[in-house]
């Protein structure tokens, strides 16, 4: 069975992606802001960006992402609220009252601020300081993140949304990282792998956000057992990789399980062939990867499978980091490091 990406195809779907989602993903538009950037991964995982968009189309793109940036007023009840917008759904900040509408999320933050970087915006106009004071806001007393303001979610997806956000800003003081790592701590089960929350099913998603949150922290060292997060990471391998337990293999997989195999050093001990082939499977004939074989593809699968296919044949694509969803030419040119080795990393 062939193990190569038909790439052309499917940076012809990002593409027709960032034109306008599938009618079938119409629901979604309130998530535009990290289908975009998904898109956007997708195409840099290819090296095709550059091709794909022209610099004036890049620019277009840039203008709408800070169209949803939401400023602060210097009051203590807006701070919570700033960020970036998951999209556009309800139109202009100057017509919009619906105070929910305007409201940031870190989720929406953290993937504006990564598809800025992508197409090249040196994040000049982004309102550093209210973001900062945005992610302290919303951490919580247990050391978890809230996406927003008046909200019962939360878990280790936002600890890692606020973890990527610091890093990217290069500025920590709005995460008490100890609060957190004593979370993520709290999150990691016998059996070696992580939860959405203490005492729950481990994850192979939630896995990823607390890895790779620890490894933006420098912190990979309070993971209790690392050989046995490790097992429990490649025992999800069953030619893909699975999410949970006794569940089927599933394209995204590839990049939630396989970039935290990546981040603790297990490599090696992956059967590249049986995951790329898995992928290949998933690919259709229109371009994307599906979620499954024969079914129809999504942004979020066909990016993230991509790059988990990137982990395995490494030569003739970019190399991705695992920690940020970013080419790591870019982040190295950057200087994105983790917390510890960063000037201005300071603990709140």
């Amino acid at each position: 069975m062939a193990t190569k990406l038909a790439v052309d195809s499917h940076a012809r779907y990002f593409r027709i992606c960032l034109n306008g989602l599938p009618h079938k993903m119409t629901s979604l538009d309130a998530a535009r802001m990290t289908f975009a950037q998904l898109c956007l991964v997708g195409l840099a995982a290819l090296g095709k960006l550059d091709e794909a968009c022209s610099p004036e189309e890049k620019r277009g793109m840039v203008e709408w992402i800070y169209g949803q940036q939401v400023l602060g007023d210097g009051t203590e009840l807006s701070a919570a609220y700033c960020g970036f917008r998951g999209g556009s759904l309800f139109g202009p900040h100057d017509l919009c009252d619906y105070v929910p509408a305007n409201s940031a999320n870190v989720a929406g933050t953290y993937s504006a601020l990564c598809a800025l970087l992508l197409l090249g915006d040196d994040l000049s106009r982004v309102d550093k300081p209210a973001i900062v004071e945005a992610l302290r806001c919303l951490q919580q007393d247990s050391g978890c993140f809230a996406p927003h303001p008046g909200t019962t979610e939360r878990d280790p997806r936002f600890i890692y949304c606020a973890c990527a956000i610091s890093a990217i800003l290069d500025d920590w003081s709005g995460v008490d990282r100890d609060a957190a790592v004593r979370y993520i701590v709290s999150c990691c089960n016998l059996d070696g792998g992580m939860t959405q929350a203490p005492f729950q099913e481990s994850h192979g998603g939630h896995l990823y956000c607390c890895v790779a949150s620890l490894a933006l922290m420098g912190r990979l060292d309070a993971i209790p057992d690392r050989q046995r997060t490790l097992k429990w990471a490649l025992q999800r391998q069953n030619d893909g990789y699975q999410g949970r337990v006794n569940k089927p293999a599933d394209s995204c997989y590839s990049f939630w399980v396989g970039a935290a195999v990546e981040l603790l050093g297990g490599h090696d001990l992956v059967d590249a062939g049986a995951v790329s082939a898995f992928l290949v499977q998933c690919e259709t004939r229109f371009g994307g990867i599906a979620k499954f074989p024969d079914e129809f593809p999504d942004p979020l699968h066909a990016a993230l499978g991509i790059v988990g296919f990137t982990f395995c044949n490494p030569a003739g694509f970019p190399r991705m980091s695992p920690t940020l969803l970013l080419p790591e030419s870019l982040v190295d040119r950057l200087g994105i490091k983790a917390a510890g080795r960063s000037s201005s990393a300071n603990n709140a």
